[in-house]
C-alpha cells in the first residue's frame, strides 16, 4: 500500500471533533484512506457505503444504528459514511448524526463529488467539518516517504532552495506516472491495456453514475464529446463559444457542463493573474485533466502533468494550515505566456514554466518575473539531472527532481 501524505493532515488530533470531509477524483484512494485509519484504530467493521441498500434501510430503522455495533469505551470510535451524499437531504442526516453523537465518535465523510454541489441538500453543516483533498498520486509520494515535502515554506525562495539541495532523481517514477497516470490502481498494474481499459470504464462510471445521480444533466452524451474534446485544448486558454458552435449547444450550456466536469473532479481550469482577482476570472482560463494519461501530445501531458502536481501540493498546503493558495497562468499584452503562477494569500509567491526540452528560459518570462517583484521562476523540464542557475532567482530543473 503506498502511503498518502493527506493522511497525517487530516487526521491530526489539531482537527478536535469536526468531521473530516475528504473528497477528490473517483479511485485516487479516499476509501482506502479512510478504511486505514478505521484499521489503525480498531474500527475496521464502522465503514458504511451508503450505495449499498441495506446501509440505507439500517438507519431508516435507527438513525443512529452504527452505536450497535460498538462497545462502551472512554475512546472515541471512528466512523466512515462513504458516498453518503448521494442521499436526498444528505446534510440533514449528517448533522443530525453527528449533534446525537459527537461526544463518542470521530466521522469521516468520503465522496467522488464537491460536497458544495448540492447547496440544497439540506441543513447548514458549518462549524461541524473540515474538508480535506486526495487526488492521484504525486511524484513525492512515490518516492519521499517522510514526506519532507510537507515542510510548507513561509518563502518561496526556501521552497526553491530545498529542491535544489535534493539528491532525489526521480526518473522513473515520473515515467511510470506519465505513462499510466497518477490513479493507484493502473499505476500498480502497469498494463497498458489494462489502463486503456480502465479508463474508459472509469469515464463511464463517473459520467453515467456520479454525475447522472445528483445533477439534472440528461444528455450526457453531450459531457462525453466535451470531455473528449479537452485533452486537445491543454495548454491553451479555451473559448467557451468556440465549443458551443462545435458541439452546437449554447455558451450558458457549456459553461454549466465544464464546472459539471469540475466538480465531479474530471477537469480544473486556471485563469490568467490579475491583481484584480475578479477582473481574471472574466478571461479565457485553461483546461487540464487529472487524468492526464488522455493527453496525446508529450509536451501537453508533460505540462498537464506538472499542473496536476501543483494542484495537489497547494490543496494539502491549505488543508494543513488554512493559509490560501491559488494557481493562475500569466498572458502578457502580447499574447506569450508563462505557464504557471502560484499566488499566497493573492499575492505572487512562485513562477513556473513546463518545458519538456531542457531549453534557456525565453526573455518574457525574465520579464514577468521582474514586473513581480522579482519572485522566484523556475523553469521545470522533463529531462533528467538538470539544476542550473539562468538568472538571480531564475532556475531550470528536471522535474524529476524538483517534484520529488
Amino acid at each position: 500500500m503506498i502511503k498518502r501524505a493527506l493522511y497525517k493532515i487530516a487526521f491530526s488530533r489539531e482537527w478536535g471533533r469536526q468531521m473530516r470531509f475528504i473528497t477528490g477524483p473517483r479511485q485516487s484512494g479516499k476509501t482506502t484512506l479512510a478504511r486505514l485509519k478505521l484499521k489503525q484504530e480498531n474500527c475496521e467493521s464502522f465503514y458504511y457505503l451508503w450505495d449499498l441498500r441495506s446501509v440505507r434501510n439500517k438507519y431508516k430503522e435507527n438513525e443512529l444504528f452504527f452505536t450497535a455495533n460498538t462497545a462502551p469505551s472512554s475512546k472515541k470510535a471512528w466512523i466512515c459514511f462513504d458516498e453518503i451524499h448521494k442521499m436526498p437531504r444528505w446534510k440533514n442526516i449528517i448533522k443530525g448524526i453527528f449533534d446525537s453523537s459527537f461526544e463518542k465518535y470521530h466521522f469521516i465523510i468520503t465522496g467522488s463529488a464537491k460536497f458544495d454541489i448540492s447547496r440544497r441538500a439540506g441543513d447548514s453543516l458549518s462549524g461541524r467539518y473540515f474538508t480535506f483533498h486526495l487526488f492521484p498520486l504525486s511524484l513525492a509520494e512515490l518516492v519521499n516517504k517522510n514526506f519532507t515535502s510537507l515542510v510548507i515554506p513561509q518563502r518561496a525562495e526556501e521552497f526553491v532552495g530545498r529542491k535544489i539541495d535534493s539528491v532525489v532523481c526521480a526518473e522513473n517514477e515520473l515515467s511510470l506516472l506519465l505513462e499510466y497516470s497518477g490513479f493507484p490502481e493502473p499505476l500498480i498494474k502497469q498494463s497498458k491495456a489494462f489502463h486503456s481499459k480502465w479508463a474508459q470504464d472509469y469515464l463511464d462510471t463517473v459520467i453515467k453514475e456520479d454525475i447522472g445521480a445528483l445533477t439534472r444533466i440528461i444528455d450526457k452524451e453531450y459531457l462525453y464529446d466535451l470531455y473528449k474534446l479537452l485533452p486537445e485544448m491543454v495548454g491553451n486558454p479555451i473559448s467557451v463559444s468556440s465549443i458551443a458552435s462545435h458541439l452546437e449547444l449554447s455558451s450558458p450550456t457549456i459553461k454549466n457542463y465544464l464546472k459539471r466536469l469540475e466538480d465531479f473532479y474530471l477537469s480544473f481550469r486556471i485563469y490568467p493573474y490579475s491583481k484584480n482577482i475578479k477582473r481574471s476570472l472574466l478571461k479565457a482560463p485553461k483546461c487540464y485533466l487529472y487524468d492526464w494519461t488522455r493527453v496525446k501530445d508529450a509536451g501537453k501531458r508533460f505540462e498537464n502533468y506538472v499542473a496536476v502536481e501543483l494542484i495537489t501540493m497547494l490543496n494539502l498546503w491549505m488543508d494543513a494550515t488554512g493559509e490560501r493558495y491559488s494557481l493562475f497562468y500569466i498572458r502578457n499584452k502580447q499574447k506569450e505566456e508563462t505557464d504557471f503562477l502560484i499566488a499566497k494569500n493573492e499575492k505572487p509567491w512562485l513562477l513556473i514554466e513546463a518545458k519538456y526540452s531542457d531549453v534557456s528560459i525565453e526573455r518574457h518570462h525574465l520579464e514577468v518575473q521582474e514586473v513581480l517583484n522579482n519572485i522566484p521562476l523556475v523553469q521545470l523540464c522533463r529531462e533528467k539531472n538538470i539544476c542550473m542557475l539562468q538568472k538571480k532567482n531564475a532556475y531550470r530543473i528536471s522535474a524529476s527532481r524538483f517534484l520529488a
